[in-house]
C-alpha cells in the first residue's frame, strides 16, 4: 500500500481538486484507492457525492474508540474509489493529536490495517503547520504538494520541506508540482520555463487554472466524469503518471 497526502501550508492552491481526480485516475488505473478527507470542509467528500456520519468525530478517530473502516463509503463514480468523509469535527484534529500520546504516529497506526485491501490511500488534507501535519508527513510515503507559481506559495512549499526534513523525511518525499497554473499571466509563464531551485524534483506535468475545474462543484465529480476530452483530464492524468 502506498500513501499519498495532498498538503500544504496554504490554501487556496488546488488541493482538494488534484486529491479527487488523481484518487480517481488511480482507480480508474486499477488501483484500489481510500481517499480519506481530512478537511474539515469535506469539499473532497462532496465533490464524490460521500454522505458523512453523524458518529464520525474526531476525537472518536483519534481515540480508536470506534474502528475507521466502518465509515468507508464507496464513491459514486468508480466502484474502485471508496473514501473516509470529511466532518466538521476535524477542525480539532490538530489539539486532540497534541494532547494524544505517540501523535506523530497515530495517523500511520489508523491507516496501516487498509493495506489489506487498498493499494493507494489519498490523503486530502487541510492547510497548516500544525500536529496533524506532523502526523501526515510521517505517514506519507509521498506528500504531494499544489504550488500555485506566485512567491507566497513557493513559500508555502518551503515550509513543508522544512517541516518534512524535522520529521526526517527523505528528499523526494515532498513532490512538488505547480497548480492554477494561468498563462495570461507573465510570473506564472516565466516560472513555468524557468522553475525556482525548489521546484526542482517537480515533474514536467502542471495543472493550469480551468473552467472545467471549478465545474467540479456543478456535477459534483471529478473532472474526467464530466469532459473526458478536456485539457484539464489530460493534465490531471499526465501528473497522474508522473508521481512517483
Amino acid at each position: 500500500m502506498h500513501i499519498w497526502a495532498l498538503h500544504s501550508a496554504k490554501g487556496g492552491v488546488g488541493k482538494t481538486a488534484a486529491a479527487v481526480n488523481l484518487a480517481w485516475e488511480a482507480a480508474r488505473a486499477g488501483e484500489h484507492v481510500l481517499l480519506w478527507d481530512l478537511d474539515p470542509q469535506a469539499a473532497a467528500s462532496w465533490y464524490l457525492q460521500v454522505d458523512t456520519d453523524r458518529k464520525l468525530a474526531a476525537r472518536k478517530v483519534v481515540d480508536g474508540d470506534r474502528p475507521l473502516g466502518r465509515f468507508v463509503r464507496r464513491s459514486a463514480h468508480h466502484e474502485r474509489l471508496h473514501a473516509i468523509p470529511g466532518d466538521t469535527s476535524f477542525r480539532h484534529m490538530d489539539a486532540l493529536l497534541r494532547a494524544s500520546s505517540g501523535s506523530k504516529k497515530r495517523l500511520a497506526e489508523l491507516i496501516e490495517p487498509f493495506s489489506e485491501t487498498y493499494t493507494l490511500v489519498v490523503l486530502d488534507c487541510p492547510p497548516g503547520l500544525g500536529s496533524l501535519a506532523n502526523a501526515v508527513l510521517r505517514a506519507a510515503d509521498t506528500v504531494v504538494v499544489p504550488v500555485v507559481p506566485s512567491p507566497l506559495s513557493l513559500r508555502a512549499l518551503d515550509q513543508i520541506e522544512t517541516l518534512a526534513g524535522k520529521e526526517g523525511r527523505k528528499a523526494g518525499r515532498v513532490q512538488p508540482f505547480f497548480s492554477m497554473v494561468d498563462r495570461r499571466k507573465r510570473l506564472h509563464r516565466d516560472m513555468l520555463n524557468n522553475p525556482p531551485d525548489i521546484m526542482r524534483d517537480a515533474p514536467a506535468a502542471w495543472i493550469g487554472y480551468s473552467a472545467d475545474v471549478e465545474r467540479m462543484g456543478e456535477y459534483q465529480a471529478p473532472v474526467a466524469c464530466f469532459a473526458p476530452r478536456s485539457r484539464a483530464t489530460t493534465q490531471f492524468r499526465t501528473l497522474w503518471r508522473a508521481l512517483p
